[in-house]
């Protein structure tokens, strides 16, 4: 049996590559070699979508899609700027090969591979506060409460919070991801989720002092009980050994404190699903001087992004 090698970027290219020219974003996708690219913050600071300027530079197709569809997701009063946010600055899906259909929740796409092989891959980017990190530093951010790390509930406190902000958004993709699991054709998730991992998060690494303390993050819980895998944790299971940071990427213009320095987190992840989908390696990309296994001296974005390359068998 020969195996097929399927190369998979996660990237946020932070308000649509405006920090930089937008050649600098078309760089680092070309130089990762990456066959499916989801890619958030799609648009630029006036709103315009810059994935047909990208796309075409690459010879690549493309999808476009919504965060959240309408104001009701969010309760009976709404929030205008979360629903203009959501609609405007979402995501989209590079694809090196043909596209041949939708999911029914309209998140992720079917790709033909040239061996043949038929493979999904699903693109999110999930609400940016409340953001846990900053709540246990009380950091003002957005409408995040401090919490305290050394409150006998500040992980229960840290969980809820989470919950709070993600959950209604990641059920959504969910749900359309497990609509398509039964076909048994291997699936893939890319994503900034702005919620570090449970896998990371543990007591040892609380210990080691790379955290404030464990916490048992939902989000992370959820896609792993939906029957996906964390790339990057099967390749590095150590999260001591090998943290991962992927935000922030160098300096991080927008920071709401200066005077905190940002705390290092894994929060962009390539997740995947299929019977004998092998990850052959993991790499981030970023700056020169943060230690990203493929650097650049002018990267253009806050978050580095995060290549994975995968094995798949081949029918």
């Amino acid at each position: 049996m020969t195996n097929t090698t399927l190369r998979v970027l996660s990237y946020n290219i932070y308000w649509g590559g405006h920090q930089q020219p937008l050649e600098r974003t078309i760089e680092v996708i070309g130089e990762s070699e990456a066959d499916l690219v989801g890619i958030q913050e799609n648009v630029n600071r006036e709103y315009e979508d810059q994935t047909p300027e990208i796309a075409k530079a690459l010879g690549f197709s493309y999808v476009r899609h919504a965060v959240l569809d309408a104001l009701e997701e969010f309760g009976a009063k709404g929030n205008k700027l979360r629903a203009r946010w959501t609609q405007q600055a979402g995501q989209s899906t590079l694809s090196r090969h043909p596209i041949t259909a939708q999911s029914p929740g309209g998140s992720g796409i079917q790709v033909v591979l040239p061996s043949g092989e038929k493979v999904w891959m699903f693109n999110t980017h999930l609400w940016h506060y409340p953001y846990v990190p900053y709540q246990l530093l009380n950091v003002d951010f957005f409408e995040g409460e401090a919490i305290d790390p050394n409150a006998h509930d500040a992980e229960a406190q840290a969980i809820l919070s989470a919950r709070i902000g993600h959950e209604t958004e990641i059920n959504k993709v969910l749900w359309d991801i497990k609509s398509i699991l039964p076909s048994g054709e291997p699936v893939f998730l890319t994503g900034d989720f702005n919620e570090p991992s449970h896998l990371d998060w543990t007591e040892e690494a609380a210990q080691a002092g790379l955290y404030p303390l464990k916490v048992d993050y939902p989000t992370s819980r959820q896609v792993l009980k939906a029957g996906l895998k964390d790339a990057f944790r099967e390749f590095y299971p150590d999260p001591v050994a090998v943290p991962g940071f992927t935000w922030p990427a160098g300096i991080y213009p927008d920071a709401p404190d200066s005077s905190v320095p940002d705390p290092e987190d894994r929060i962009d992840f390539v997740y995947f699903s299929g019977a004998n989908v092998h990850v052959k390696k993991v790499q981030r990309l970023g700056n020169v001087s943060d230690n990203s296994e493929i650097s650049f001296a002018e990267y253009p974005s806050d978050h580095r992004a995060l290549l994975a390359e995968f094995e798949l068998p081949e029918n």
